[in-house]
């Protein structure tokens, strides 16, 4: 969505991050919260100047996309970030679109890209961008974010997953959907917080009680919440935040291609200063197998966590200082 304004930074404590649904106690993030102090801070910088309104960043292996808000145009640089150059385009639609790289296995060709656009239509780029296809059309609802990501764990059958919904609206939530590599779209579940789904993941094998299953960050505007459903379409609430969620990463390897001769870090979109921003992999070393989302507007950041049954968020301080960000697509590139 786009940029909401700045926002009062000043909420009450016990709003900063609601006790987790199942059997998390208040306990549990009181010490997540207590940690702020005391944890190492992400050092975000500057990593690329684009020029675009930017919905995503991608790393491919060998390079990186970035997609034009809108105008859906994507461009290409090397593992430094720039120069760019064209890579190809889908037909303009308002608002956001985000993109994938195949995992080269289970059907999916190496080198093909994925993007879901917010007519929720999924275009498949060849690997040179010169052909734009598409490859499968998600079932008559309203315009979404372009939530995609694909099963790299198995509980969905290694498919391409979607998710409608739009963020920051008032209508309340969407459907997940996985697609095969023919392009068959399957209906999984829906889900029904308030706001919409900006982005999907699918959650590492060892994620606790959520292991293997999709991560929604459900964007509501000021709050939000980071939803689980698995693969028979069943839907928990895991945390809820005080700012609207959107960027999430798995702090994994294995779930989006190696640095090869790019930096390892987590990479981040940027639609208001149209840059992209990184963090070094060094600073996510102790939460290897975690899971890490940032919000929209206010560029807080969390570390989500299994506990027990339930889960928890610790918030990492940053070098953010900005009054409002748009931060919106990212993706952890792992060493």
């Amino acid at each position: 969505m786009t940029a909401r304004g700045s926002l009062l930074a000043t909420l009450a404590a016990a709003a900063f991050i609601a006790a987790p649904v199942a059997v998390a106690t208040g306990a549990v993030t009181e010490k997540a919260r207590a940690g702020i102090s005391t944890t190492p801070t992400l050092h975000f910088r500057v990593f690329a100047h684009t020029g675009l309104r930017l919905t995503d960043v991608v790393w491919t292996g060998a390079r990186f996309l970035y997609i034009d808000n809108t105008t859906n145009r994507v461009a290409v640089a090397g593992p430094s970030g720039s120069p760019l150059t064209p890579f190809a385009t889908m037909p303009r639609q308002v608002e956001e679109t985000r993109c994938r790289p195949s995992p080269g296995a289970h059907g999916f060709a190496a080198g093909d890209i994925y993007c879901h656009s917010p007519d929720n239509k999924i275009y498949r780029l060849s690997p040179d961008g010169k052909k734009v296809t598409v490859f499968a059309i998600l079932p008559p609802v309203a315009r979404s974010d372009g939530a995609l990501a694909f099963d790299t764990i198995g509980a969905f059958g290694y498919s391409l997953l979607a998710a409608t919904g739009r963020s920051g609206s008032a209508s309340a939530g969407g459907v997940v959907f996985a697609i095969d590599p023919a392009g068959k779209v399957h209906r999984v579940g829906a889900y029904h917080n308030p706001g919409g789904a900006d982005e999907i993941a699918v959650a590492p094998a060892r994620f606790g009680s959520a292991a293997g299953e999709a991560l929604l960050t459900v964007d509501a505007g000021k709050s939000g919440s980071l939803v689980a459903m698995d693969a028979h379409g069943q839907v928990r609430t895991l945390l809820r935040l005080p700012d609207g969620p959107n960027p999430i990463a798995v702090l994994t390897p294995g779930q989006a291609p190696r640095a090869g001769n790019a930096t390892p870090g987590l990479y981040v979109a940027d639609t208001l200063s149209r840059a992209v921003f990184v963090v070094p992999a060094a600073a996510f070393a102790p939460y290897e197998g975690d899971v890490v989302i940032g919000s929209e507007v206010r560029g807080l950041f969390w570390i989500v966590q299994p506990r027990g049954r339930g889960f928890s968020a610790l918030e990492r301080p940053t070098t953010l200082h900005g009054k409002a960000y748009n931060f919106e697509g990212a993706t952890y590139v792992g060493s």
